[in-house]
């Protein structure tokens, strides 16, 4: 069975980046807890979700990581 061009890079945007549980983490720069701020953005025909996290004594960034990558083209339009 050939797989279609969106098929095969959908695959290679999953195997080139690794997924993140977005979990609070520790601030290396004050100690503090950190929650992750989920991010959704539309890209093309893909929904992509990040986690930002950001110290929430300095408003400092930490890092990003990438939670979900969602094929938004297959979905059927929702019902009104």
């Amino acid at each position: 069975m050939q797989k279609t061009i969106l098929e095969e890079q959908s695959i290679s945007i999953n195997t080139f980046m690794d997924t993140i549980l977005p979990k609070p983490i520790v601030s290396p720069i004050s100690g503090q807890p950190v929650r992750p701020l989920l991010k959704t953005y539309i890209k093309g025909d893909k929904e992509i979700t990040e986690a930002h996290y950001i110290d929430p004594a300095s408003g400092t960034f930490i890092r990003k990581g990438l939670v979900s990558v969602k094929d938004i083209s297959k979905q059927e339009p929702k019902a009104e």
